[in-house]
């Protein structure tokens, strides 16, 4: 009977997250799907992520390389965001180019720009792994497809990263340590209240892309403002849609709570933190 009950829930919180058909299995807690994280460490990066991704030409991140499109633009490039033991898995057809915009890059007139402190740990024909030095978190990035052989996929992954290189200068993802200029961005990666909903919300982002055709974009709170997690969605039945999927559906973030304020406007709460929601 455990054994149909998880068949059942995997059936359900697949397409809910766009997970594909013959993906290894979910891991269970009791009956429940085990989507998130629990090491500190893992969650503190996958909140940092969620807040490149979830931010828009408008609105970028501090950490935009100057010359590349906005970092939420990734998300276009995405098939499947899962976590497997004390790793995260993204899924996607351009892996070495993804890794190039996340592994991060001094720029001379800008500072620094990309993830501080990733690092390449190496990679295969179809699979680039990486490392948070000060967080201790994994992320792997998956291709949909294999190259034919380590030379093509060498010269492929090079191609992808040469501007790293530019002026011959020595990538800063090669320095086995964090620098001074890295341990400086110390506070976006440190745990926090929002910690775990904005982990959670990277977790559950490609029905949010793809479903629902919305952009997240998170905004930290200052003194007393609240932190803002906006999204724009017309008819309200895609507002009412998006609460459910967080909060009711088999791929609702454990624990969470929506409290609607106006039909389009209310605050996710997690763990005392919350986070307000805005609609168009």
């Amino acid at each position: 009977m455990p054994h149909s009950i998880n068949k059942r829930i995997q059936q359900q919180v697949g397409p809910l997250l766009y997970l594909p058909k013959k993906a290894a299995p979910l891991r269970m807690t009791g009956n429940r799907p085990a989507l998130d994280p629990t090491d500190r460490g893992q969650l503190a990066f996958q909140a940092l992520l969620f807040g490149c991704l979830a931010s828009t030409r408008e609105q970028p991140h501090a950490l935009e390389q100057p010359r590349k499109g906005a970092l939420a633009s990734i998300n276009g490039y995405l098939n499947c965001i899962v976590h497997r033991p004390d790793t995260l898995e993204i899924h996607t057809n351009t892996a070495y180019r993804i890794a190039s915009r996340l592994l991060p890059f001094h720029h001379d007139d800008y500072g620094l720009c990309g993830i501080p402190g990733l690092r390449l740990v190496n990679y295969t024909c179809r699979r680039a792994r990486l490392i948070h030095l000060p967080t201790g978190a994994r992320l792997d990035l998956i291709d949909s497809c294999s190259w034919s052989g380590m030379k093509i996929a060498k010269e492929i992954f090079e191609q992808e990263t040469s501007w790293h290189h530019d002026n011959g200068r020595s990538p800063l993802w090669s320095h086995p340590h964090m620098t001074a200029e890295e341990t400086a961005h110390r506070k976006l990666w440190a745990y926090t209240a929002s910690t775990p909903l904005r982990s959670a919300l990277l977790m559950r982002s490609m029905p949010l892309w793809y479903r629902f055709d919305l952009t997240p974009v998170w905004t930290a709170g200052h003194g007393t403002r609240p932190a803002q997690l906006a999204w724009f969605s017309q008819p309200k039945t895609g507002h009412d849609q998006v609460v459910s999927l967080l909060t009711e559906s088999e791929a609702r973030i454990p624990g969470a709570r929506y409290s609607p304020r106006t039909p389009q406007r209310g605050f996710l709460e997690l763990n005392g933190f919350s986070a307000l929601l805005l609609g168009a």
